[in-house]
């Protein structure tokens, strides 16, 4: 009995601490990663005024780095019909660095494409990006707001990056 009380206090203790641990390596992680960005990168100075990611990690982060896609950016369009909110993702694209000058970045040639279409990883993102537009500000409907807009979602290949939502 004695060793079952142990253990079990053992696991509450490990569980307790790790996720401790964890925001401390995101934060680590993101640190590192502001500063290979240039000083007026937006997610630079997002970093550096203390904005972190989930800490999460998701599987569509892992296709993404073996793809070499840092960021992938989505125009979503949210439209209000008696009270239920409707997203569609419009068009989605993807860069090697993350805010970077899009010409400079972005991932354009046919094969790169085609390999992230046929990996499953644009569905995926696709996904993500509609689950999380539920539980972003364009989720909740406001007296006076237009009925159907759209904003640009972007998701990062690390958990200890922030995630941006501008209003196009």
């Amino acid at each position: 009995m004695k060793i079952i009380f142990l253990v079990l206090c053992f696991v509450i203790v490990a569980n307790g601490q790790q996720p401790d641990e964890t925001k401390q390596l995101c934060d680590k992680r993101a640190k590192q990663v502001a500063k290979t960005l240039e000083p007026n990168n937006i997610l630079r100075t997002s970093i550096e005024e203390g904005e972190r990611g989930d800490c999460i990690h998701q599987t569509w982060m892992d296709k993404m780095q073996k793809l070499g896609v840092k960021q992938a950016s989505f125009l979503v369009e949210y439209s209000w019909k008696n009270g239920n909110v409707k997203f569609k993702v419009l068009n989605v694209s993807y860069f090697r660095a993350y805010f970077s000058t899009p010409n400079l970045s972005e991932i354009k040639d046919g094969k790169n494409l085609r390999e992230i279409k046929q990996s499953g990883l644009e569905q995926e993102l696709k996904d993500a990006v509609i689950a999380q537009s539920k539980d972003s500000p364009f989720a909740t409907y406001k007296k006076g707001q237009v009925k159907t807009d759209s904003f640009t979602a972007n998701l990062l290949d690390d958990e200890a990056l922030p995630i941006f939502w501008v209003i196009s």
